[in-house]
């Protein structure tokens, strides 16, 4: 079975000259179809720089990431949004929920990024809110929801569209 994601002899190196910082030194591993990865690691060891890199929203200074067998770190600028649109689904520390959208509307902006039918939206958002147990908190702002409720929105946001890979930075 061919891995879902491989890297292979990651590296990401900041600075040059004396005032080197290797934030990866020569990371390889690979996930199936179906696994869940959890990397650890103590503050400050390059576990957000990997997942960034994994993500495209950052370079490696040397290796290779493939998803699918496409080697990811080779995609061009106007590549790389399509890329993470169809391919990713993001799960951030602080939600990144946008104050001025319902929470309705924001797991729908990924549908919406996606140009999703107008007409698809709002069934799809009612199906994935329901089975993360926020059907009913659809219509408030995440000002007015919990913790665990907004995580739950970002969650639903991540994986509305299906995506091939979820990368979460310490949900």
């Amino acid at each position: 079975m061919k891995p879902l994601l491989q890297l292979e002899h990651i590296q990401k190196i900041y600075g040059n000259g004396g005032g080197v910082t290797r934030a990866i030194d020569d990371i390889s591993f690979s996930v199936e179809n179906g696994e869940f990865l959890g990397i650890m690691g103590a503050s400050g060891s390059g576990k957000t720089t990997l997942l960034n890199c994994i993500s495209t929203i950052d370079t490696v200074s040397a290796g290779a990431i493939r998803l699918d067998g496409q080697d990811i770190t080779r995609l061009r600028p106007k590549e790389l949004a399509k890329f993470r649109r169809e391919n990713l689904g993001f799960i951030f520390q602080d939600f990144n929920l946008l104050d001025t959208l319902t929470i309705g509307e924001n797991i729908a902006l990924a549908l919406t990024i996606r140009r999703t039918a107008p007409q698809a939206i709002d069934p799809q958002v009612q199906a994935m809110a329901n089975t993360l147990n926020i059907g009913d908190i659809l219509d408030k702002y995440p000002y007015q929801v919990s913790g665990g409720q907004k995580q739950r929105c970002a969650c639903a946001r991540a994986i509305i569209n299906h995506p091939k890979l979820v990368l979460a930075d310490e949900p």
